[in-house]
Order: C-alpha cells, then structure tokens, then sequence
C-alpha cells in the first residue's frame, strides 16, 4: 500500500511530466482541467517544484478580464547530465538539458588506455569542459560513460571490447576518478536508448551504429534488450562476406570488418569527407569501394530486420554522409528483402554521431524525471 509521502510525490511527478511534455507553457486552470486535479492540489504542487527550481510562474499571459493568468514555465535547463563516449583514438563529451537540448559539446583527440593515468586526465577534462561551459556543479545530475564493448552486470568489468583491445578488464578506475554520479553502458546501447527516447512511436526498434566501430541495440517496448549475456546488438560481429577482411575479434568477414569508417578513410589515406567527395565526382577507385561496401551494409540491415521484423535506425558517424546518399542502399535493400518492400523500415538517427553520448546523458535525465 502506498504511504501519503509516496501518493504526494506521485502527484508532483504526475504534474512535472505533463509539463515537461507540453510543446508550450501553460496555465494553472487549463493544468487542473487536464489532470482533473483541484487547484488547491495543483498549486501546492507547483508550489514544491518551484522551490525545486524546475519551473517559473512570474510571466503572464493574455486576459479576457479581470487579473491576468500566470503561465508555468518548466525551466529545462534546471538540471543537466554530461555524457562521454571513449572510443579508440577520442572522448567525446558532451552536456544537455532536460530536454536533450545541447549546452556544449567537445570532441578530444586522446588514445584510449584501459589504466590510472587515463582515468585522471579524462577527470580532469571534464572539470575544464564543466567550467568553460558555465555549467554550475550542483545542477549536475550525473556523468554517463560508454565504452565500444560489452560491459558486465557490475557495470565495471569490460568483458569484450576488440577495438579497444579489453577482455574481462575491469575498468572501476574510470569511474572512480569522477567525482560526481558516475554510469558505465555499451556505446551502442546508450544511442539506441536516446533514439528510441526520440521516437516514442516506434514500440520496437533496433539501432545500428557505424562508425569506426559497429554496434547496436534492440529495443522491446520501449526497453533495451540486452540478451543472457548482455552480448545482444553486437551486429559488428554477424558475418556479412565469408573470407571476408579479418575483424579485430579474430574472426573474418564481420560487419566491422566490411563497413568500420575506417574503410573509407584511413585504409585509403583519406578524410572522409574527401572521400565522399571523390564519390560525388565519380573517381572509379572510390565509387567501387563505395557499391561495395553498400552491398556489405543492406546485407547486415536486411539480416537484422529479417530476423527482427521491427524499424532499424541507422545511427553513428556515417548518418550524416547518407542523407543525400539513401537511394542506393535502399534500392539494395529492395532487391534483397526475401519477403518484399512492403514499407521503408530504415530511418536514420535524429543525433546523427552524438547519439551515443546523448544517450549516455540520458540515463540520468531519465532517472530524475521517474523520480522528482
């Protein structure tokens, strides 16, 4: 049975998240009306999250007579979270509101190391990222860190990380260096929680990262699903070319292996982005390494969504390249659905690469709105 404490937070939950979700400020007697709460009991509920200091009810609004109504503002930038994603050769921070909105961002070129020294500097980052952005400490609602592998149940044991080179590592020093709420998560897994975050329509979904590395997520209902190893949405290891090019986990032919980024940059000596731009002015060489790496990638999506059946959200650095470039892994996906096209299933991030820390951010924001 719920106590009184607990049936008064829930009211205060109740009216902060419907705030929270109004495309625009409200007033307190439409408030009343649409939770069909009186207005001594809403009021005192403002009254709480405005000393909370989650809401402003100082600007008014239009009147058709009398004293004009008072709006209530929720003030997203309330609280923030900060979210780092450490993959092989960078950290990439970045602080957003309650509402996902960015405050600062920072992309640091340091090569990771699984030890003590790593652990400070990156401390020591972030005190420097918090004070330039003008971000105050105590709104500070925790830090979410991912890292490109599986992380164990205790949320500090790496069991399986190929890019990064970790095996059954435990990796306890990276979180015990910050000095404020600290989560470790699967890259791949906290983008695919911000997408979904994102994309409230799609009850299942699964999120398929490229960049250079590849991973993913499966979401159930709205929850991830992690598997009986917590191993589900490692798509970077399901082979796509037998024989193919040697991957990382010592196997041949992996997703990773055929359409890391890394194909299409360090391997040919180039940026990626000169890269698409030789593709955009027909150079032979690339426009092959291009089809066929297409012909690589819609083999993985369509064995995902074969298997799956549910929308696949295309995610990581390669998102922001694919825009003007969707028709041919399209047309590839066409021709290879075993069951027709009936409908387009793939769509691409709204994060485009910032998913994966945003979602990192996320675990907080999402555990102070369950709770406030």
């Amino acid at each position: 049975m719920s106590s009184t404490a607990d049936l008064r937070r829930q009211n205060r939950n109740r009216v902060y998240r419907y705030l929270y979700e109004l495309p625009e400020p409200t007033t307190r007697q439409a408030m009343a009306m649409a939770l069909q709460m009186s207005l001594p009991t809403l009021t005192h509920n403002l009254k709480e999250l405005e000393k909370m200091g989650l809401i402003d009810t100082s600007e008014t609004t239009d009147s058709t007579g009398g004293r004009k109504p008072r709006l209530v503002v929720p003030l997203t930038r309330a609280r923030f979270a900060v979210g780092a994603e450490m993959t092989r050769g960078h950290i990439r921070l970045i602080a957003v509101d309650l509402k996902l909105q960015e405050l600062a961002f920072q992309d640091i070129q340091r090569p990771f190391s699984n030890d003590e020294e790593y652990a400070r500097l990156f401390a020591r980052d972030l005190e420097a990222f918090l004070d330039r952005a003008q971000l105050e400490r105590e709104r500070l609602l925790g830090v979410g860190l991912t890292l490109p592998g599986v992380i164990a149940s205790d949320g500090e044991t790496v069991e399986f990380a190929p890019s990064i080179h970790l095996r059954h590592a435990p990796a306890g020093h990276l979180t015990a260096a910050i000095p404020y709420p600290v989560h470790l998560e699967n890259d791949a897994a906290a983008g695919g929680f911000a997408e979904r975050w994102n994309r409230p329509e799609l009850t299942h979904m699964v999120y398929l990262s490229v960049g250079r590395g590849i991973g993913g997520a499966i979401l159930v209902d709205g929850q991830t699903y992690q598997g009986a190893e917590r191993r589900a949405g490692e798509f970077g290891h399901m082979c796509v070319r037998p024989e193919g090019l040697p991957c990382a986990c010592g196997q041949r032919g992996c997703l990773e292996a055929q359409c890391s980024m890394t194909r299409l940059s360090d391997e040919l000596g180039l940026a990626v982005e000169e890269f698409f731009d030789l593709v955009d002015q027909g150079s032979l060489r690339e426009c092959a390494i291009w089809s066929d790496y297409l012909d690589d990638l819609a083999i993985g999506i369509d064995n995902i969504h074969t298997a799956l059946d549910c929308d696949v959200v295309l995610g990581g650095a390669l998102s922001q390249y694919l825009p003007q470039r969707m028709a041919g892994l399209e047309q590839r996906l066409r021709q290879r659905a075993p069951f027709g096209f009936s409908r387009n299933y793939l769509h691409l991030c709204a994060y485009g690469a910032k998913s994966n820390p945003i979602g990192a951010a996320l675990h907080y924001i999402h555990g102070f709105l369950r709770q406030v």
